[in-house]
């Protein structure tokens, strides 16, 4: 035991914190003459195992994904990381996205702290510890699929801004299809973290991304939008049509009352003045 905690304080927390997920390597020996072990009984198995070595594997972040966050950031939208693996992990995975900035009062927590925290002592969710939480939450580890409904739902049922918080969720998995379901809009491409956007003009929240290439159909059912590049970035090139064609409506909407309201009062007035109408005249008196 002494050994296990030595090691997983000297080797796997560090790895951990660089970013790498950590595979332990392991061997037992079975006598040939007490038979072929039942290989389905795993508790049997996998006991008195000798430790060969800690393999740590990093999945890289995608040169383009920092940028691309911080253009959302810059746009009003703030970026949250729900993700299974170990929190110093995710951690050190948002640190390099730029999801977590130094010096800013932000939360990183476990599933088992986050329901903690929103959960009372009969352990049902309340909407007023739920408030507290996720303003200040920027990553969460360790989550369940259930964490995951929560936190969409959650949001979408917040009060704490003045209008309603439009959710958008993304997912890699058959597990993340309640929150893509939940969500208002369900984007599909492939990655290892389920990321979340909190856009200040638009109320929108991307919570979890499920797999394109690769995706499940399960995954792709669920989701409203299917990223046919996998690359993140097109997310945020679809925030900025989606705003351009928001602004062109308004424009074009707000043009077009101007217009006509000015040719409605203009005609008006002018009848009233004249006292003919714009499309009728009186025909002159014949002698």
């Amino acid at each position: 035991a002494k050994d296990r905690e030595e090691m997983v304080r000297k080797v796997i927390e560090p790895m951990a914190c660089d970013g790498l997920r950590t595979i332990c390597v392991a061997y037992r020996d079975f006598p040939a003459e007490a038979g072929e072990p039942n290989w389905d009984n795993e508790n049997d198995i996998l006991n008195e195992l000798t430790c060969i070595a800690v393999v740590g594997i990093e999945d890289p972040v995608r040169p383009e994904v920092p940028e691309a966050i911080s253009k959302c950031q810059r746009a009003g939208i703030t970026v949250r990381m729900v993700t299974g693996d170990n929190i110093n992990t995710a951690r050190a995975i948002a640190t390099k996205c730029g999801i977590l900035l130094p010096g800013e009062d932000f939360m990183c927590l476990e599933g088992k702290e986050f329901n903690r925290l929103i959960r009372n002592d009969k352990g049902e969710v309340e909407q007023e510890r739920l408030d507290k939480v996720w303003p200040k939450l920027r990553v969460l580890a360790r989550s369940s699929p259930t964490d995951k409904h929560t936190l969409v739902k959650g949001i979408i049922d917040s009060t704490v801004g003045e209008t309603r918080q439009v959710v958008a969720v993304t997912g890699d998995g058959t597990n993340d299809g309640p929150a893509l379901k939940k969500a208002d809009v369900g984007f599909a491409m492939v990655t290892s973290y389920k990321l979340s956007f909190t856009c200040r003009d638009f109320h929108l929240i991307l919570c979890v991304l499920s797999q394109g290439i690769a995706g499940t159909d399960v995954a792709k059912e669920a989701s409203d939008i299917i990223l046919t590049d996998d690359n993140f970035t097109s997310i945020v090139k679809a925030v900025m049509w989606g705003r351009n064609v928001y602004d062109s409506i308004s424009k074009f909407l707000q043009f077009q009352l101007t217009v006509n309201v000015v040719a409605v009062i203009v005609a008006f007035t002018g009848a009233c003045i004249t006292q003919v109408t714009a499309c009728f005249s009186s025909p002159p008196a014949e002698k």
